[in-house]
């Protein structure tokens, strides 16, 4: 994996590395293709969460690579997309939580991937936009679903039909990312908030609280509460609400 991405876990949390520096880590299929196959193989309870980000301060990733796409056949770039779209799938409902560690470029399919994280987080000087339309494509991977949902449909068409691109300051203001630090420091933010939230929670039961965000909103509300109540019955009759009770008692004050 050394050639396009490289994969550590220490301490339960993942990280992913996007090691394309010199194309600003575009990804190309190979580097999608082994993204999605790392986060297949990683699961609780050997890993708590997993963090994301590109090699460099120049970008997390420019979007697709645009220099492979132009030697592809149309089947091939028809694959390009279904790619994009399962590496997002996996990423939105993999049982552990994942964190978009951002610093420079966050442009079109890179943005897509970041907007399947849970969490995001830029540093200062990072940038987002989806430029698909202007370029006679599309935003493909998700982008017109996922980007909606977090931002609302008015600001959603303010990206992607006129192709407005925001700085971290601005991202952070529309509910883009989560959170904004001092450019370079987003890794060791991303990691540090992994490990504090994560390292010691039941895996069991962040995973099904996030499956509950993340199916929930696509059913009625009626059926959403009902998928909730049988996750609730469902870990009542565990022991986890018991060992989380203990844990809590356990705490110095």
């Amino acid at each position: 994996m050394a050639d396009s991405l490289s994969l550590e876990v220490i301490d339960r949390i993942a990280c992913l590395t996007i090691t394309r520096e010199q194309v600003r880590n575009a990804l190309n299929d190979e580097t999608l293709g082994r993204l999605k196959a790392s986060l297949e193989s990683l699961a609780p309870p050997d890993v708590a969460a997993i963090v994301i980000r590109g090699a460099g301060l120049k970008a997390f990733s420019a979007g697709s690579d645009i220099k492979e796409l132009a030697s592809q056949s149309l089947k091939d770039r028809i694959a390009h997309t279904d790619l994009g779209h399962a590496l997002g799938d996996v990423i939105e409902q993999h049982p552990c939580p994942v964190i978009a560690a951002i610093e420079g470029y966050c442009l079109g399919g890179g943005l897509e991937i970041a907007l399947s994280c849970d969490y995001r987080i830029a540093g200062a000087r990072a940038s987002f936009g989806l430029p698909e339309v202007a370029l006679g494509a599309l935003p493909s991977w998700g982008g017109t679903v996922r980007l909606p949902r977090i931002v609302g449909v008015a600001r959603a068409r303010e990206l992607v039909l006129f192709g407005r691109r925001l700085s971290a300051e601005e991202a952070l203001d529309w509910g883009v990312i989560n959170r904004m630090v001092p450019e370079g420091e987003a890794f060791a933010a991303a990691r540090s908030l992994a490990q504090e939230t994560f390292g010691r929670t039941n895996p069991d039961i962040v995973s099904i609280a996030k499956g509950l965000l993340t199916h929930g909103t696509a059913v009625s509300t009626r059926t959403a509460r009902h998928l909730e109540l049988l996750a609730d019955m469902s870990v009542l009759a565990s022991d986890a609400l018991d060992a989380g009770a203990r844990k809590f008692t356990e705490k110095k004050p």
